[in-house]
């Protein structure tokens, strides 16, 4: 058994006797009644999309850890949206698999998304974000983006309530939009307990095990668990996770507002995500109302998704003067959230260099839920195959150390 294979010592050996040595290792090994051949830490839409995607591998013991319950991290507390309008290859490519899995995912998990593909609408007023949205239109055109450069007018014309006399130009594709989080996390949660996934909730793994640069299992709670390989799909605490093997990943936790209003009259049609792009400040229709979110230029990095209720009226003001039918309506609620960042907005999918086992599939930067679908099945293929469908060695760890940067300039 893979018990007995790993033999995990988990107390300093130079401070015991051989014989105490071997009566350690056998109360250890006692001890360690549960295996799993990968266990998946983080219960948000990206671990449960790898757990689902790697029953379709054919792979049964699964186990999934999330340290409060599922979804309760960013998962559930962000804007769902849903686009292929990137400045970077890898972002786009990563979309396209996406894309698909989300139009047709009532059909293969069995649970509506409720994927509203209204979409996206870029407005461009500032000088700056013209030659980089103009290279992102030859991009989009090389890789078969169906997006489109309009002007002022056309903007106008998809959104009648936005104002677009500041605007120099907008770029909309209406394969984008916008989906519902937790409905899609349900699903696969769903699907992957179906093939045998087990989740754990409201326990924190606290020590990642290493034998020879290798890892052996986890601690979860009181427990530990065998597994030769362990995802590191925790989202903000993914650094944190990392830091349990000695590993340093650049992810940190930046907060993110979303405020909602009541319901708007007059604004009874639907209308794409629309993005002032020189600010980030983004809107789409929820609940009968409309969902504003934007961040803030002066927020740190730390792990705080409490409500900054001052920073709504900034939301407001700069709402009002996009979107001057808001002053029809009210906020009736809000909420915060965590990106996970890394300096280049890019994920870290893969092997990490130094610990034989140990992957990490977080660092999305806000871009969690529309590359899930596609996340969970390239790290499936990695660990049951060996090797992804499509390249994705750009988005290494080691990156960071080599200054190979991935830059991603369309970033909300």
């Amino acid at each position: 058994m893979l018990l007995y294979q790993f033999g995990y010592v988990g107390l300093d050996v130079n401070y015991k006797t051989a014989q105490q040595q071997s009566d350690d290792k056998v109360r250890t090994i006692a001890s360690m009644r549960r295996t799993a051949d990968v266990v998946i830490v983080g219960g948000g839409i990206v671990g449960a999309s790898i757990a689902y995607h790697l029953t379709r591998k054919g792979m049964r013991d699964v186990i999934v850890v999330e340290r409060d319950r599922l979804g309760a991290g960013s998962t559930g507390k962000n804007a769902g949206g849903i686009r292929l309008q990137f400045s970077s290859e890898i972002n786009v490519r990563l979309s396209q698999h996406a894309l698909p899995r989300i139009e047709r995912f009532a059909e293969e998990i069995g649970a509506d998304p409720h994927f509203h593909q209204v979409g996206y609408l870029f407005l461009i007023t500032d000088e700056q974000d013209v030659g980089p949205f103009e290279r992102s239109l030859e991009l989009w055109k090389r890789l078969d983006v169906p997006a489109r450069r309009i002007d002022a007018a056309g903007a106008h014309e998809l959104f009648p309530s936005a104002r677009t006399d500041d605007v120099r130009f907008a770029t909309f594709c209406a394969k984008d939009g916008y989906a519902d989080p937790s409905s899609m996390l349900a699903g696969y949660v769903a699907r992957a307990r179906e093939g045998g996934v087990q989740f754990v909730e409201h326990t924190a793994v606290t020590k990642v095990m290493c034998e020879k640069s290798r890892v052996v299992g986890v601690r979860a709670g009181d427990d530990e668990i065998a597994a030769p390989a362990v995802v590191d799909a925790a989202g903000p605490w993914a650094a944190e996770v990392a830091k349990l093997a000695d590993i340093d990943l650049p992810i940190q936790p930046l907060r993110r507002h979303i405020f909602v209003t009541e319901i708007v009259p007059g604004l009874d049609r639907e209308f794409p995500l629309t993005i002032e792009f020189a600010t980030g400040l983004y809107a789409h229709r929820e609940s009968g109302g409309v969902l504003l979110g934007m961040a803030d230029p002066n927020e740190k990095p730390a792990f705080d998704d409490s409500v900054n209720w001052d920073f709504m009226p900034t939301v407001v003001e700069r709402a009002l003067a996009r979107f001057p039918i808001l002053e029809r309506t009210s906020i009736k609620t809000g909420w915060a959230g965590l990106y996970e960042d890394t300096p280049d907005k890019h994920p870290i999918l893969g092997p990490v260099d130094g610990v034989d086992g140990f992957i990490c599939a977080a660092g999305f930067s806000g871009h969690g839920i529309m590359h899930a679908p596609v996340t969970g099945a390239l790290i499936a293929d990695l660990i049951a195959d060996g090797r992804t469908s499509f390249d994705i060695s750009a988005l290494r760890a080691s990156r960071f150390r080599e200054g190979q940067l991935v830059p991603e300039h369309n970033v909300i």
